[in-house]
């Protein structure tokens, strides 16, 4: 099994897989990483994917154009994270609470709406759909091994990455990156320097539904050509797991998708060898056993961190004192 796993490697299948499973990984780890800079985590990452997909296969089934059903999809997470800010920022309904309804509430209506528009209950697979474009570069593509590096993926997989430059710029280049940060840091104080803590917060929450709207699309509309009932299987929580492993930083997150990416891409691989003896339950956990040994290494990390300030703080007390 080891000798296929590897030509599969070399054959450059598993890093294509890998490029397909980081992309809603990644997308919707940046709409959570924005969130939660701002002090405002959002729990619903899992329900918005589930709407915004449905949304998304939904308008471009209907209308033939996958740019409207792309837009559907992202404008129904925003308009759901609008509605967790109105809860959560203006009722003082804890954020952790509305995150889950978020996810109970998303987990349901996509059902419910599949079965009362589309007449079906398992899944929603349109005849006609065009999918989120695959993109080929003419010149790299015909190189042999450079050409299935960089060409013939999803439109979306390049949106994914180059939202993390957008997201760095965002977050360490302009004024309103400072504010962000303040406002997660520091909302009093930044409340005293006259920035609007509400209005922040709100604009994260936006921020947070675009990408984690886009996550969603791709799932229904480049990833697949369905709608499938809680087809995000854990997606969400995944991408949670990464926003604390990559340590609340764009490139962090990047390296934490990889790493949950190339989990479920080795998971979906040694699947499809032939004679593998690997029960298949085992197979299916490894996305999740990696994110149980992630966290373990946040914790470690962040108490090493913590026993380093503490005795930071005792050796400078001892110095004042002599």
């Amino acid at each position: 099994m080891l000798s296929a796993l590897w030509a599969q490697i070399i054959d450059l299948s598993l890093f294509i897989v890998l490029l397909r499973f980081t992309t809603p990984i990644l997308l919707s780890a940046l709409g959570g990483l924005i969130a939660d800079v701002a002090g405002v985590i959002n729990i619903g990452l899992e329900g918005l994917m589930l709407i915004s997909a449905f949304s998304a296969i939904a308008v471009g089934s209907v209308t033939d154009s996958w740019v409207l059903g792309m837009v559907a999809g992202v404008a129904s997470s925003m308009l759901v994270c609008y509605g967790m800010g109105f809860f959560s920022l203006k009722l003082k309904v804890d954020m952790i609470i509305t995150g889950f309804a978020v996810n109970i509430f998303g987990s349901g209506v996509t059902i419910f709406l599949m079965n009362k528009i589309f007449g079906v209950t398992g899944n929603y697979t349109p005849s006609a759909l065009h999918n989120i474009p695959v993109v080929h570069i003419p010149v790299i593509e015909s190189i042999p091994v450079l050409g299935k590096l960089l060409s013939g993926h999803s439109l979306m997989t390049w949106i994914a990455f180059l939202s993390v430059l957008v997201c760095v710029f965002i977050l360490y280049k302009t004024p309103y990156g400072v504010h962000l940060r303040s406002v997660g840091e520091a909302p009093q104080a930044a409340k005293s320097l006259g920035i609007s803590v509400h209005r922040i917060q709100f604009s994260a929450l936006a921020w947070s539904g675009l990408f984690t709207g886009l996550a969603g699309a791709y799932l229904s509309m480049g990833m697949t050509s369905m709608f499938v009932k809680d087809m995000t299987a854990g997606t969400g929580f995944l991408a949670l797991a990464v926003v604390l492993l990559g340590n609340r930083n764009p490139i962090g997150i990047l390296f934490g998708s990889l790493i949950f990416g190339l989990a479920s891409a080795i998971a979906t691989v040694v699947q499809t060898i032939p004679g593998s003896k690997v029960p298949s339950q085992f197979i299916q956990m490894i996305p999740y056993l990696v994110t149980i040994v992630a966290l373990i290494f946040f914790a470690i990390r962040k108490k090493r961190k913590l026993n380093d300030a503490l005795r930071a703080q005792t050796e400078g007390s001892k110095i004042a004192a002599a």
